[in-house]
């Protein structure tokens, strides 16, 4: 998919405003390739997130480059790093790596370019930890704590994530198939005002997850 198809489908959503400052391109650069990932993966068969592709596997393998364009200028990261968990980023620190837990190490995303697409998420969610915590709490869903965690992190703290703990990055609303079928659905309209609504109940259903997480913590 080429920058212009893509910057034509984020001017369709609306949604660039927000993220003048060339962030939107990074979403929808990353979005891309982890939509390109998970029609991969549902074309491989159901090893991997099984409650993602339920019902819908088809549409995930004949989805057409227009589809997921539209997808991929969604304004929140549609992958997911744990960025409103901060127990498990507590662990992510200098001589601490070592201690996080290991079944993260089995990578979700799988294939060529993988691995840096891994590290891409990782290195994207420190960046706007450091440089833009209110932005980074409306596109990956980051909460406070975790944003003064990941802040505080050394690029090489992310480069051994990446390589040891791949499968920290997961899909987005993994465990939530109907999330991806209404946003699969809302993508076949023509006019983006379906999809524009859904994509705010996913943004909805960001800032719940992370108010839940701040109730459970002591």
């Amino acid at each position: 998919m080429d920058g212009r198809t893509a910057g034509a489908a984020s001017r369709h959503w609306r949604a660039g405003q927000w993220l003048a400052d060339g962030s939107l391109e990074s979403v929808v650069e990353i979005n891309l390739q982890c939509l390109d990932f998970l029609a991969a993966m549902a074309a491989a068969g159901p090893a991997c997130c099984p409650a993602l592709f339920a019902g819908q596997r088809s549409v995930w393998c004949d989805m057409p480059g227009e589809l997921r364009a539209r997808l991929a200028a969604s304004p929140c990261l549609l992958a997911d790093a744990a960025f409103d968990d901060e127990s498990r980023w507590r662990g992510v620190a200098p001589r601490m790596v070592q201690d996080v837990p290991v079944q993260f190490a089995e990578p979700v995303f799988a294939g060529c370019g993988a691995a840096d697409f891994v590290r891409r998420v990782l290195v994207f969610g420190w960046h706007l930890a450091r440089a833009n915590r209110q932005l980074a709490r409306v596109v990956l869903g980051m909460s406070p704590a975790c944003a003064e965690r990941i802040g505080q992190l050394r690029l090489r703290d992310l480069d051994w994530l990446a390589e040891h703990r791949p499968g920290w990055v997961r899909p987005r609303w993994e465990r939530q198939p109907r999330v991806w079928q209404h946003l699969l659905l809302a993508a076949r309209e023509p006019d983006g005002e379906l999809l524009t609504h859904v994509s705010l109940r996913g943004l909805q259903l960001m800032a719940s997850g992370m108010l839940a997480g701040r109730a459970r913590t002591p």
